[in-house]
């Protein structure tokens, strides 16, 4: 009882200090939104015990699907997702202290914007968790563009955000973080809104045909994997130097996002094997655009560097030696990385490394563009700009198709 009492008025309290921070949307501050009573009824009704958590939660949804409780990026819901796969399991998705809230919202003890700020911050921390598939986006996901570059089911991706890309998750596939104990989406997918082809095409090479392409860091794909040479750096594997090549998703550290939004925008694309097993394939093209391509074969580092025109958009690009058995579909670590000594940095010793300090910034609030030898480098690592921010996504499409 007394956890109970003190959660409640810890809420409280925090619906009236980020009441104060947290903006809902205009529609309801300026009140063209209006809110059915049968919200305030199923809020009175779920604190009273009288209605089910998931009635409660379908209130929830309706706010949310309205622009009434705002959310610019929907955590994913992963114990809602596994619930509705197996009938015979029940997930608890709010914590039973969120009721005296509710019932305190239903008798007007608590402001309704108090309480809908509240709402959103818990379920952005993943304390009240949602059905993905409930959420819906404002535009079709039938209308939605993804990346040909890219296999996608339409049937089991659900909605995240809206932004310059539309942004879809794979319902359930989610990761708790130790360090704040958030779920997160493991990986992402971008897709392309029929309502802003406007914009688009202003960074988009369809009426701007260019004689450019983007290489896809498959090799530092498998390199992460499980088994692979991250295993072996954290000390859980003595061989795990030499891994399998396996078939590629999209993810932070294989600069997924990245390859998608400019595949998305018209860019050609090829992948490591194709340069390694054929190096004069870059000489095709006018400008080339490398990707989080960290770990590259000799072959590979040669054809690259000796190009007039690259454009390296994610730093730690060209950083470690691998060679790779086609035979047996693997690639080993030769050199880089603290190995084989740790006084090793850079395998190839290339003087235009510039892992540090720019590979851990990612928010990128002071990302340049800067002339390197034969091309062109960034100073943050822009993965999960793709997701969110509109104006630095125009600005570093527009400076790749100009440089």
């Amino acid at each position: 009882m007394f956890f109970q009492i003190r959660s409640s008025l810890v809420l409280i309290i925090l619906f009236s200090l980020i009441g104060s921070s947290i903006l809902i949307p205009n529609s309801f501050a300026q009140e063209e939104t209006k809110i059915p009573n049968w919200i305030k009824n199923i809020a009175g009704w779920w604190a009273a015990n009288e209605v089910s958590e998931k009635e409660f939660l379908t209130a929830i949804e309706y706010l949310i699907n309205n622009n009434i409780i705002y959310l610019s990026f929907v955590p994913c819901g992963g114990a809602a997702a596994i619930a509705a796969s197996d009938p015979t399991l029940e997930a608890k998705l709010i914590p039973n202290w969120v009721k005296n809230n509710a019932g305190w919202w239903a008798t007007d003890q608590i402001e309704d914007t108090d309480f809908f700020n509240g709402i959103q911050y818990l379920i952005e921390k993943t304390i009240i968790g949602l059905d993905n598939e409930k959420i819906k986006g404002k535009v079709s996901i039938e209308d939605v563009k993804f990346s040909p570059a890219w296999t996608v089911d339409k049937d089991k991706q659900v909605f995240v955000s809206s932004s310059f890309f539309e942004v879809y998750g794979l319902n359930g596939d989610c990761v708790i973080f130790e360090d704040d104990r958030v779920s997160k989406w493991k990986t992402n997918l971008l897709g392309l809104n029929p309502n802003m082809m406007d914009v688009y095409n202003k960074v988009a090479l369809w009426n701007d045909p260019q004689n450019v392409v983007v290489v896809y860091p498959y090799f530092t794909y498998a390199a992460y994997q499980s088994g692979g040479f991250y295993d072996y750096f954290r000390g859980d594997c003595n061989d795990c130097t030499t891994t399998k090549l396996v078939s590629p998703t999209s993810q932070y550290t294989s600069s997924g996002l990245g390859h998608q939004a400019l595949t998305l925008l018209g860019y050609p694309s090829i992948n490591d094997i194709e340069i390694d097993k054929n190096p004069r394939i870059l000489e095709q093209y006018d400008k080339v655009v490398m990707l989080h391509n960290e770990y590259v074969t000799r072959t590979m580092f040669d054809a690259i560097t000796s190009h007039p025109n690259v454009i390296y958009l994610y730093p730690n690009a060209l950083y470690a030696e691998i060679e790779v058995n086609y035979t047996d579909g693997t690639i080993t670590l030769i050199r880089g990385h603290n190995y084989p000594e740790k006084e090793i940095i850079n395998g190839f010793d290339w003087p235009f490394d510039n892992t540090h300090p720019y590979e851990y910034d990612n928010t990128c609030l002071d990302m340049e563009f800067y002339k390197v030898g034969n091309g062109w480098m960034t100073t943050c690592y822009p993965e999960t700009i793709f997701l969110t921010n509109d104006l630095l996504i125009g600005n570093i499409l527009n400076t790749i198709k100009g440089l």
